[in-house]
């Protein structure tokens, strides 16, 4: 009797961020069998979008567009989409992993077939080499096994398999335009604490000393340090992405 061979497959949310998408997928590419973007017709929030075109990328990404209820319901709909993957890595246009940690996170999957695989976070603060210190608790479910779905954010029932492959997150490494554009038109739009973009965002420039950065959350990011990292910048250099 023939097997069906296991396969995995990479779904990522989209609305106008581009800018480090060329890493996502490039890397992306090099160890997955299909690549979907999820291209919201709608905003999280409900605010109108100017929408940018969708650049050229590889022939090989499928492009899926709808009109989904919240973060969840679009990653469970990249499930759904790439129904003959056994396994979805759910990532976002901003989060890159080392070419060692990817490989490993993909053959934890073929070997161990986990429900969930989950990995810690290095989130990055205006630039590559700053980054929140101490990191953001937790983990993200970053992998499901295509019978789990999302129930919220990164939210999901099921055993968990921690592995030690660190996601970098570059959501805070953004122009003062995409960042007002993140704040507009996600989820948690209507949580920013008044007057952060202005006394946080604009203030650290001239005050690398402040802290409780988080913008909905302020204590969640206790402060931003610089961190030199040789391997991120190389990562970034290579897909062309600044």
């Amino acid at each position: 009797m023939m097997t069906t061979p296991w396969r995995i497959g990479a779904a990522i949310p989209v609305l106008n961020e581009w800018r480090f998408l060329p890493a996502v997928v490039g890397q992306l590419l090099s160890v997955v069998d299909r690549v979907v973007l999820l291209r919201g017709l709608r905003s999280l929030s409900g605010a109108p979008v100017a929408y940018s075109p969708i650049p050229r990328m590889d022939p090989r990404v499928e492009v899926l567009e709808g009109v989904w209820s919240g973060e969840a319901a679009t990653r469970n709909a990249g499930i759904d989409f790439l129904e003959d993957c056994e396994h979805v890595i759910g990532i976002d246009t901003d989060e890159v992993f080392s070419e060692k940690d990817l490989r490993a996170i993909v053959s934890v999957c073929r070997d161990e077939r986990p429900e969930i695989l989950a990995v810690p976070l290095h989130t990055y603060w205006k630039t590559s080499q700053h980054r929140i210190e101490p990191p953001e608790p937790g983990t993200i479910k970053l992998v499901l096994r295509r019978d789990r779905r999302y129930a919220g954010l990164r939210t999901v029932a099921g055993n968990v398999r921690t592995l030690d492959a660190w996601c970098h997150h570059l959501s805070y490494v953004r122009t003062d335009a995409e960042l007002q554009e993140k704040l507009q038109t996600w989820g948690h739009a209507q949580e920013v604490v008044p007057g952060w973009f202005e006394r946080v965002w604009k203030g650290w420039d001239s005050n690398h000393e402040l802290h409780d950065l988080h913008p909905v959350h302020p204590a969640a990011y206790a402060r931003a340090v610089e961190a030199p990292d040789r391997e991120l910048p190389e990562i970034l250099e290579t897909w062309g992405c600044r």
